[in-house]
């Protein structure tokens, strides 16, 4: 078992306080929003016994590319409105990108890799999100309710897909009398004529360890808790609104999945005593595993990562990861909160 230090992103809608909390340090002023173990080459994951040394290990110069990134999320702000490719729409832009002489680390880069970013985010406290597209009957309650009657009569002439696509492309519609609670929760972006958006998706309010999978062209926004995210290997984004960072709307609507989709809550499956199962089409297993004693694991997959988010197990406490690789066996004792991911 190689225990891990993950890598921190300091982005602006991170959260000062939440993360350095959890993993109980001081916090330093930063927006603290992510933590990521993994190998992808934005935020690779060190191994944590070789930080001592005059050049710390890294977890990929020990186990190649892992096909997955785990993630520790604190968003005090909305992130972007925001989708991912699938494997194939990645592989084109990419090669489209390295073709037309865009610098890896360019604002305007969309493809940082070839590869899909399908998600799956699990509650750790209270999270809200937007996700996925309501159908036409919910789209104009919701706008009705709102006091937007020109977008529920768009949605009800022209359906919810063209609908948010109008939207987003900043046509002229009256601002809603009263902003939901969606709208609300994108704080200074509510004033913004495209937050009016957020009237036709799934608001999602988690509970601790409740689950949402988004698959590629899910449009979603993150708005604000602490979760454990897990997916794909990759940082490709293609971004519509809420950011300062590049949108090329071309690109997301060439992406984007704007009609309606079911909930996109993720089932659980009780395994044992203390082991839950995440149900979800996603390329990797997740599980949870609520610890008062001994664990004990033996792994049957090539990669397999344990993600510490309460108590102390071992030598893994609240914060901290730690990979396996196949068939290696660990026993732990402690009280704590696992997840394990595996592929």
């Amino acid at each position: 078992m190689l225990r891990l230090k993950g890598a921190v992103a300091h982005y602006a809608w991170g959260d000062r306080f939440a993360l350095p909390e959890f993993l109980e340090i001081t916090a330093d002023g930063r927006p603290w929003a992510e933590i990521w173990y993994g190998t992808h080459p934005r935020g690779p994951a060190q191994i944590d016994e070789s930080l001592h040394l005059p050049a710390p290990s890294y977890l990929a110069d020990e186990v190649g590319e892992l096909p997955f990134i785990v993630k520790l999320l604190a968003a005090a702000q909305p992130l972007s409105l925001q989708t991912h490719p699938t494997a194939a729409q990645a592989a084109t832009g990419f090669a489209r990108e390295n073709a037309a002489g865009i610098a890896p680390d360019a604002p305007a880069r969309m493809y940082s890799d070839q590869h899909a970013k399908p998600e799956m985010v699990i509650a750790l406290h209270r999270f809200e999100a937007l996700c996925g597209f309501v159908d036409s009957e919910q789209a104009i309650a919701q706008c009705n309710e709102a006091g937007a009657p020109d977008i529920a009569e768009h949605v009800r002439s022209n359906g919810v897909a063209a609908t948010a696509r109008a939207i987003l492309n900043a046509e002229p519609f009256n601002a809603p009398a009263s902003a939901s609670r969606a709208m609300q929760q994108l704080n200074e972006h509510h004033h913004d004529p495209r937050s009016a958006v957020a009237l036709l998706m799934h608001y999602v309010r988690l509970a601790p360890g409740e689950a949402l999978f988004l698959d590629a062209g899910c449009v979603h926004a993150y708005l604000s808790g602490l979760a454990l995210e897990v997916q794909g290997s990759s940082d490709n984004v293609l971004r519509a609104a809420f950011t300062n960072k590049h949108v090329d709307l071309a690109e997301f609507f060439a992406v984007a999945n704007l009609s309606p989709t079911g909930d996109a809550r993720v089932s659980t499956e009780t395994l044992s005593a203390i082991t839950t199962a995440y149900r979800s089409p996603a390329p990797f297993s997740v599980m949870r595993h609520e610890v008062n004693g001994t664990f004990s694991l033996t792994t049957t997959t090539e990669h397999t990562m344990l993600i510490c988010t309460s108590g102390s197990v071992g030598t893994l406490t609240r914060g901290s990861g730690a990979y396996l690789a196949r068939n290696e066996t660990v026993e732990l004792h402690g009280t704590a909160t696992l997840y394990s991911v595996s592929t």
